[in-house]
């Protein structure tokens, strides 16, 4: 089972990714600067409802914030979608037809 600050340590994590402060990340999910805050240091055990605005908040499924950050594959996995994200919003409307366009090909390929 993973224990609250196992699951603050995810958070924190997240928020660092997407360059957000605790005060940014809690007025996205209604919370405030000091609620991260504990969430991140493990005082305090998220609800469910938190869990889910942290979710929304930070862009990555509820399941990502309760996986171990040891669990380094799904960790690895989210931060590299989000580059990902980031490079595919900084492209020319030609480019970006381009990159979709070899991202199916590339799909094509594992379906096989």
């Amino acid at each position: 089972m993973i224990s609250a600050k196992e699951i603050g340590s995810v958070v924190k994590e997240l928020r660092r990714v997407n360059r957000m402060t605790q005060a940014q990340l809690g007025d996205a999910i209604g919370r405030s600067a000091d609620a991260i805050s504990q969430i991140e240091r493990g005082v305090n055990v998220p609800t469910l409802e938190t869990l889910m605005a942290l979710s929304s908040g930070l862009s990555v499924p509820v399941d990502v914030l309760l996986t171990s950050k040891d669990n380094s594959v799904v960790h690895e996995r989210w931060k590299g979608l989000r580059r990902a994200n980031a490079i595919l919003h900084s492209l020319s409307d030609k480019d970006l037809g381009l990159a979709i366009r070899l991202l199916e090909v590339l799909g094509e390929r594992t379906e096989r």
